[in-house]
């Protein structure tokens, strides 16, 4: 079978070099009194009610619409609209693309130039990311249910484009993906959320619970269950971005958090795509030993965990 040329070095080089720590720390929540202590240590807006049905499609449709909507809305994005909506390319040099974008003056559809890359960014944040986490999680249910011998380092999944996220105690955080169960709350955000919008999509305080929701009749194998698992990186706090936390940074950091943004969606959009053509050859790229395979990560810095 093929295999591609490098990619493992290529997707460490790329996840491990480019991103760096957001600019304002987030309050840290406090846990109920005396919790479960499978659940320390997991912030507080992972264990809310997933939002049913979800308002995301989990499909690249869905977010090529969301860029013309966005470009409709504010005409002087264009020219980034048209970048985006394009195959994913590695050529573009975002910094030339978004500094123009600040030179834009006071009277402009937007206001600014800072104000419509606030814009982008939470376009990026709340739609075009989520989005392609659910096509990629979609993707992998499939994936572990024909192959579920696969690891849970397979490159290409959403939750490997950063590093796992650890506890003091080095231990990796790990969120299990339970089916939804009915709930008010959630419902009433459902409500709230899935309404059309003009302007920003507001904050779902949920997103991540909503993300990572099995299926209403679960995954029937404990293997694909335990697959399914999300782990926590860097990424998840990008999903929680508040307007006022945006509003305050300087405009250099704003640049370069936009610029990131937009390489992590290209990234899962492309990886997505990959996985969707291993489909279609029936995940043949995946047979064989594990630690034979181009497309699991191998890092003899972690124990990798193991399905039982």
């Amino acid at each position: 079978m093929a295999q591609p040329t490098n990619r493992r070095t290529m997707r460490v080089a790329r996840t491990d070099s480019i991103f760096v720590d957001t600019p304002a720390a987030t309050p840290e929540r406090t846990l109920p009194e005396k919790p479960d202590l499978e659940l320390v240590h997991i912030p507080p807006h992972y264990l809310l009610p997933p939002t049913q049905p979800s308002p995301f499609e989990g499909t690249l449709e869905a977010s090529l619409n969301a860029l013309l909507d966005f470009g409709r809305t504010h005409p002087n994005s264009m020219s980034i609209m048209n970048v985006l909506r394009q195959c994913v390319t590695t050529t573009t040099n975002w910094l030339d693309v978004l500094v123009p974008v600040l030179e834009l003056e006071e009277n402009t559809a937007m206001g600014n130039g800072r104000l419509l890359l606030e814009e982008l960014l939470f376009l990026a944040t709340r739609t075009l990311l989520p989005e392609q986490i659910a096509q990629n999680r979609a993707c992998m249910h499939r994936m572990y249910a024909a192959k579920r011998t696969t690891s849970m380092k397979m490159i290409l999944r959403y939750d490997m484009l950063r590093e796992w996220t650890k506890r003091e105690n080095k231990h990796f955080i790990i969120v299990e993906s339970h089916p939804p169960l009915p709930n008010l709350e959630a419902s009433l955000l459902a409500e709230k959320y899935g309404k059309p919008h003009s302007g920003r999509r507001p904050l779902l305080a949920n997103i991540w619970a909503t993300l990572i929701a099995a299926p209403a009749q679960g995954y029937g194998v404990y293997k694909v269950g335990q697959a399914m698992k999300h782990h926590v990186t860097g990424l998840d706090k990008w999903l929680m971005f508040e307007d006022d936390e945006v509003a305050g940074w300087n405009t250099e950091t704003l640049v370069q958090l936009v610029m990131q943004a937009l390489l992590q969606w290209q990234w899962l959009r492309d990886n997505t795509e990959r996985m969707e053509h291993m489909e279609v050859r029936g995940w043949e790229d995946l047979e064989g030993r594990t630690d034979e395979c181009e497309w699991v990560r191998d890092d003899k810095r972690t124990k990798e965990p193991r399905l039982r």
